[in-house]
């Protein structure tokens, strides 16, 4: 059994390292009108993922030296037009959903992972974000990043497996408490979803 666990450890951690990509549209200035930021959409089944890598995201754009629009005055924007949650935005055009918000520029947002997994001889933790700045007018995709935070950790031994077990389930419970689950992944995903965004 330890053998095999042994075997698995170089792919484990060869998970772990993965790097960001981006897409920056050719001649794309930094603007200097605001950006509204959308909810994010949440493909993943934890319902904290989405306002902490929200914030997240808001923090580290504002960081590049963009203004924002955020928050409450985007979702009063959208339930004008009949939008009150992410997975609703596909039904109206850019266009449409730049004059609700009253920006000409749009960011998405997708949390395609969300994950910890605590197995006792493995625990896994997983974040992945993408983003998308759009121009409201034409729906030109200006901007596109993908950024993942990951961290694996394998334990042969069974006293350190039940030990780490029982550590890694309190610290869950605090960073739930704390409303900054997987801190360490989420934040790591949020900076390098933005790390290719032109800075102003």
């Amino acid at each position: 059994m330890r053998f095999r666990q042994a075997l698995l450890i170089p792919f484990l951690l060869a998970a772990c390292v993965v790097k960001p990509t981006y897409f920056v549209a050719p001649g794309f200035a930094p603007p200097a009108e605001p950006v509204a930021l959308l909810p994010f959409e949440n493909e993943t089944v934890d319902l904290a993922a989405e306002d902490y890598l929200y914030k997240l995201a808001a923090e580290r754009i504002a960081a590049r030296g963009y203004s924002l629009i955020q928050g409450e005055p985007v979702m009063e924007g959208l339930k004008g037009i009949g939008i009150t949650d992410a997975g609703q935005m596909a039904s109206a055009t850019p266009e449409i959903i730049g004059r609700a918000v009253g920006s000409g520029l749009l960011c998405y947002g997708v949390i395609e992972d969300f994950t910890f997994q605590n197995l006792g001889f493995v625990v896994r933790k997983s974040v992945k974000l993408r983003l998308k700045l759009v121009s409201a007018a034409d729906g030109e995709v200006l901007y596109e990043g993908e950024g993942t935070g990951r961290d694996v950790k394998v334990y042969l031994d069974r006293d350190e497996a039940r030990k780490a077990f029982v550590e890694q389930m309190a610290v869950k419970l605090v960073q739930n408490m704390l409303k900054s689950p997987l801190a360490k992944e989420a934040e790591r995903a949020a900076a390098d979803a933005v790390a290719g965004l032109p800075a102003r």
